[in-house]
């Protein structure tokens, strides 16, 4: 799994420490729970420095989304696949007008001219250019500069601001306001640890066992399931990547001698671009950038073919100093996310046109829908829940619940370091501070991934073979630790309820809520779990076995692929979201007991009877589960 995982240069960034108002007017919104350790607090921001300043309305009816995916995704509902349409759900999400006039009125009470005050597509974003003075006055809070000590680049935040307590229940966030931490979803493919390992040349399938070289034949022994022979319009599977690419040069190699039926040599991705993403060229290869592209795509298209690949490169590469790629990947699938304003958040969400437009950055506007949208999206990248705001969390995880709404799969690898997370490419696995829950290097408790813990996400974890083949049966990754745990922002949801109660009634370790949430009400994940080492792949022409969930992510998601070419080729629609399905029904999947996913100075979860925190469910049947959903309406 990658996590896009790098501190941001010289350009400015922000960091608040709040002021005392009349409690009548105001009242705290958000509050930093500590100084991540990367950072120091220097100086006073200057008041007339100029921002950018987003203001995110409340979307209205998110009280009734769980009823909404149940309506559509319960397999006891009769109304399971009938997916809503993209205007449904931005009619049915888009703000109150009452919420629109409210905060506009109060911006220009407070001295901001409705001519400074732009509205995003949709209406669910205020966007207007302030000073530091007036930003203070409105969330009444004092900006600070803060120094990142690595790279020496500084950010203008705050440690809490406030909002009218009349207008708390019409925004949900303000931004610039406490995110420090710029970091880009990083990968989950372990590739800068020992898990991968050259190929002695002239490997093809059948000449390692199993145990050594997984390949298409042990996917398909494992999971039950045949090669693909439909390709059914409009179900090609999409995968997403983030300044990684797709060198296609190697998929030739690949199909040769890694499938069967051998996928023929000139089958490449429908390539899509979203903000100036570009195809691999010799640079990049050289920069050995395309290790993770190479492992979610050849995986992917052994399982699926003869259905076609998507391929969303996300980003131009340069201007990826942010955690909320995800959200320009958003934007592009879906327009009423988006700003139209170049990024979602300040200081969090990359700019378009790219300000480093020197360097070579995109120079063209933040897309704004029009991407395709896949009925599977597989994504084998990361980012860490205490690492950023909680309102801006929950904002992006309704966006996936809307994905949800529309019929559409979506499976994120869980991660590569057990309840521990990678921080940062530079740092190591770091966990939590404790009593505060920001990322700390010195921390001991369990950081979960985000957005793996998004309850309309279904994460996938990683499992290896026990021994040489595939009759020995499989345990949970020992080569390193699949990611899992309890969210620390997320509630429980009712479908995952019955099973992380069994779970935390008879084998939660006792390690006490310091160490993680065991209160038994929070989201567990992941979902699922799939093969995740010694995976067989084709990089710059030469054979490598890699691990990480990254290639569990693929292959479980390629698999889903062929259960919605099963229910297309009866003219049924697509299986949509996939959990509530999948925990009504653990008999379709094969149940790891073994292992574990240690970190944080301790060892971790182990793999129990039943879902646990490491391994999910299990691995998938497919002949088990394309019953079930064949009965399914």
């Amino acid at each position: 799994m990658r996590f896009l995982a790098s501190v941001a240069s010289a350009a400015l960034f922000l960091t608040c420490a709040a002021v005392p108002t009349a409690p009548t007017k105001h009242v705290l919104h958000e509050k930093r729970a500590g100084l991540p350790h990367a950072w120091q607090k220097r100086d006073r921001a200057t008041a007339d420095h100029v921002m950018p300043i987003r203001i995110a309305l409340r979307e209205r009816n998110m009280e009734h989304a769980e009823q909404f995916i149940y309506d559509v995704a319960d397999p006891k509902s009769p109304n399971f696949g009938k997916h809503w349409s993209p205007s449904k759900v931005a009619n049915t999400f888009a703000p109150h007008p009452e919420t629109k006039d409210a905060v506009l009125g109060w911006l220009e009470e407070s001295g901001i001219a409705r001519s400074r005050l732009s509205l995003s597509t949709g209406h669910n974003w205020v966007h207007f250019d302030g000073t530091v003075d007036e930003a203070e006055r409105l969330f009444a809070t004092e900006y600070w500069h803060y120094e990142h000590l690595a790279s020496g680049g500084s950010r203008l935040a705050c440690d809490s601001y406030s909002l009218p307590e009349h207008l708390r229940e019409h925004i949900d966030f303000a931004m610039p306001t406490i995110q420090l931490d710029g970091l880009q979803p990083v990968e989950n493919a372990m590739t800068s640890r020992e898990t991968m390992r050259e190929v002695s040349e002239g490997a093809i399938l059948g000449s390692y066992p199993c145990g050594e070289l997984i390949t298409i034949e042990c996917l398909r022994a494992l999971y039950n399931f045949g090669p693909g022979n439909t390709s059914a319009a409009g179900n090609e599977m999409g995968i997403g990547e983030w300044a990684d690419y797709l060198w296609e040069q190697d998929l030739p190699i690949f199909f040769k001698n890694f499938t069967s039926p051998q996928i023929p040599a000139n089958v490449t991705p429908e390539f899509i671009a979203i903000d100036g993403g570009l195809r691999a060229n010799l640079t990049t290869v050289a920069q050995e950038s395309g290790v993770e592209s190479a492992l979610d795509f050849q995986v992917a298209y052994s399982i699926v073919y003869p259905q076609q690949l998507r391929l969303y490169q996300v980003g131009d590469g340069i201007n990826v100093d942010s955690v909320g790629t995800f959200n320009i990947f958003l934007d592009a699938l879906d327009a009423s996310y988006c700003t139209y304003e170049g990024g979602d958040q300040p200081y969090v969400d990359p700019a378009y046109p790219d300000p480093n437009d020197n360097e070579g950055g995109y120079t063209g506007p933040l897309q704004c829908g029009g991407a395709p949208v896949s009925n599977v999206i597989s994504v084998s990248y990361g980012q860490i829940e205490g690492a950023l705001p909680y309102f801006y969390q929950v904002r992006q995880c309704n966006e996936w619940m809307k994905l949800a709404l529309q019929g559409v799969s979506v499976l994120f690898a869980s991660g590569d370091s057990g309840v521990a997370n990678r921080y940062n490419a530079g740092y190591p696995d770091s966990c939590l501070n404790a009593e505060e829950l920001y990322v700390d290097a010195n921390g001991t408790r369990y950081s979960p991934s985000f957005p793996e813990t998004c309850p309309y996400i279904t994460a996938v974890g990683a499992t290896t073979l026990l021994g040489n083949d595939t009759s020995s049966g499989e345990q949970a990754v020992t080569s390193f630790g699949s990611g899992g745990g309890f969210s620390n922002v997320f509630a429980l949801p009712s479908y995952q309820a019955s099973a992380v109660a069994n779970f935390m009634d008879k084998y939660a370790p006792n390690y006490g809520p310091n160490v993680y949430n065991d209160t038994g009400i929070a989201r567990g994940f992941p979902d699922v779990s799939a093969i995740g080492d010694d995976v067989a792949i084709v990089f710059n022409g030469t054979t490598y076995s890699v691990g990480g969930t990254s290639a569990s992510a693929p292959i479980f998601a390629g698999i889903v692929t062929l259960l919605n070419e099963a229910r297309l080729a009866v003219n049924k629609t697509a299986v949509g979201f996939l959990n509530p399905t999948l925990y009504a029904h653990p008999e379709a999947f094969n149940d790891i007991t073994i292992g574990s996913n240690p970190g944080c100075g301790t060892g971790g979860f182990n793999a129990t009877p039943g879902w646990d925190p490491v391994t999910g469910l299990g691995t998938p049947d497919f002949e088990k589960l394309k019953a079930i959903y064949l009965a399914l309406p």
